[in-house]
């Protein structure tokens, strides 16, 4: 496919026609950028040291688990078993306990695996921590006493708690059908993450070979990495979109959360669509003439829709391998902080069909379009025209990355998608790639979380 071919240039833009005081507005849009940044950071951090009111499951935790008693199902119809092997996943597995209560759902999963119900001097000692964990074991003893039977009240909030491990702290005490069903349920991971982890390996083989026939067209001078030079008066204006966007998308939210307003879930998307208008036609509404703002943004067809998919496919290949650095330098991250990356839709994916299918809209729709939109559309090319493109690429890759709620353990893999995605946008000029590169890497991973759940 040779992509020498650049698209048709569009008109010259007349930085001219635009306002007075641009640079004292692209000033103040990064002062409001690095001021969003703050506040994200500094709320993360609070929620994380917090913990919150409410104990919910450790949904890595959770998988992590899933998988081992999957393993040793599997092991166990093979005839097979090690006794070395489940002591190592446990020594793992205790690397993503973070609070007492996941000491006490080490201990169920430790049961399971070895076959033997935790010692009552274990279960005493995790719940004389705190009065919730202390209700936790006495749900557990009467679950053991009463052969799985328990008050519903007292399953209810149990479940909640602990989600599937109380599952299978249940299916311990039961019968033999629902150790199986758990076993079954454990198994389904099991085959999922094998099978996902040998395709991301393929996948990643594959992305190599694009990756470096890519390097290779590019130092031939076949593939162009280059983006349209605005003037820095287009660079601030586009700044401070991106700083409107980003301010409407962030307080607004939090201010109705601090006045305890009852709001239904889907109300939280009327800040961000505003957000994402006002951001998206704030050059225009600065003076920018039509064609420059949809060049700037991106907003084209490049060299055709179809063509424009394929090349964010090849794309999103490409950025594997380097992904792969990018999850070893996460892992780094995880052994220096303790912390590790999550996102709160993985609690939405243990809810019903609706809220599933609300996650997806989200993820492989919503957040292509409108982050693309912003970040490849608005802030990489105003910060481009402010600095080289290399710092640009770097920056917006940063604050794309740390306004994801995934914790720092995350944001090194974030900052590769990000990076990724920019360079499609250097290359192909439109918005078309980069956003079907997006779409396709979230797609996958909520397919991936269907099949786990």
């Amino acid at each position: 496919m040779n992509d020498s071919t650049e698209p048709p240039p569009l008109p010259a833009s007349k930085p001219e026609l635009l306002p007075r005081y641009s640079r004292l507005g692209a000033a103040l849009a990064v002062c409001v950028i690095i001021a969003c940044v703050v506040f994200v950071v500094r709320m993360q951090s609070a929620h994380r040291a917090g913990g919150g009111a409410e104990v919910r499951p450790n949904r890595m935790l959770e998988l992590m688990a899933r998988y081992a008693v999957g393993v040793k199902a599997l092991l166990q119809n093979a005839n097979q078993s090690n006794a070395e092997l489940t002591e190592m996943g446990l020594q793992d597995m205790a690397k993503f306990s973070r609070t007492d209560e996941d000491a006490l759902r080490l201990l169920i999963l430790k049961g399971w695996l070895v076959d033997d119900w935790p010692a009552e001097a274990e279960l005493d000692a995790v719940g004389s921590k705190t009065a919730g964990l202390q209700a936790d074991v006495a749900t557990l003893q009467q679950l053991k006493a009463m052969n799985g039977e328990v008050q519903d009240e007292a399953w209810k909030k149990f479940r909640a708690r602990h989600g599937w491990i109380a599952d299978l702290a249940r299916a311990q005490t039961a019968n033999d059908e629902a150790r199986r069903v758990v076993a079954q349920q454990g198994m389904g991971t099991a085959v999922v993450l094998i099978g996902v982890s040998l395709l991301g390996m393929c996948a990643a083989v594959g992305g190599l070979v694009v990756l470096i026939l890519g390097h290779v067209r590019w130092r031939s001078g076949k593939l162009c990495l280059t983006l349209a030079l605005r003037s820095r008066v287009e660079g601030g204006v586009l700044l401070e979109g991106f700083a409107i966007f980003l301010a409407l998308f962030l307080f607004p939210p939090w201010l109705l959360r601090q006045l305890s307003m009852p709001l239904p879930g889907w109300a939280a998307y009327g800040p961000a669509l505003i957000a994402l208008c006002i951001g998206m036609t704030w050059p225009l509404l600065r003076g920018m003439q039509h064609p420059q703002w949809r060049e700037a943004l991106g907003l084209h067809r490049g060299q055709g829709l179809w063509r424009e998919m394929g090349v964010g496919v090849l794309g999103w290949l490409a950025s594997l391998p380097l992904l792969v650095v990018g999850m070893i330098a996460a892992s780094w991250i995880m052994k220096l902080t303790g912390e590790f990356p999550s996102h709160p839709i993985v609690e939405v994916f243990a809810g019903n069909g609706w809220a599933k299918f609300g996650a997806i809209m989200f993820a492989v729709v919503w957040a292509p379009i409108s982050e693309e939109l912003m970040f490849r559309g608005l802030l990489f090319p105003g910060l481009s025209a402010w600095l080289r493109w290399l710092p640009g690429v770097v920056l917006g890759a940063f604050v794309f990355a740390v306004i994801h709620p995934q914790s720092w353990a995350g944001v090194p893999a974030i900052m590769v998608l990000a990076c990724s995605f920019t360079l499609l946008r250097m290359w192909r000029q439109s918005l078309i790639a980069p956003m079907t590169a997006h779409a396709l890497n979230n797609g996958i991973m909520c397919v991936a979380m269907l099949l786990l759940g």
